[in-house]
């Protein structure tokens, strides 16, 4: 009877070992761009007031819309199939 177990395990450690660093810096950075944004305050630069507006950014911190209120900006957010995320 052989110990598959072990066997397993060595094949899955190889296996790890190989996929390390297929992914370039740049790839990497893209992971998620397209499934989280998130809303922080930006100025309004569409009027002269620059009152405070709530901006979505995607994943990679492109500014993609903006909203009078934080809920509304959650809302659009969802409504666009991604998640919001909270940055600090």
């Amino acid at each position: 009877m052989t110990n598959r177990t072990n066997n397993h395990d060595t094949e899955s450690d190889q296996r790890i070992g190989q996929d390390t660093g297929l992914l370039s810096n740049g790839d990497f950075a893209l992971l998620g761009i397209h499934d989280f944004a998130y809303v922080r305050p930006v100025p309004n630069t569409e009027n002269d007031s620059y009152e405070l507006v709530y901006g979505v950014f995607t994943a990679d911190g492109t500014h993609i819309a903006s909203f009078e209120n934080h809920a509304v900006a959650d809302a659009a957010i969802r409504q666009h199939d991604m998640e919001p995320r909270a940055v600090h």
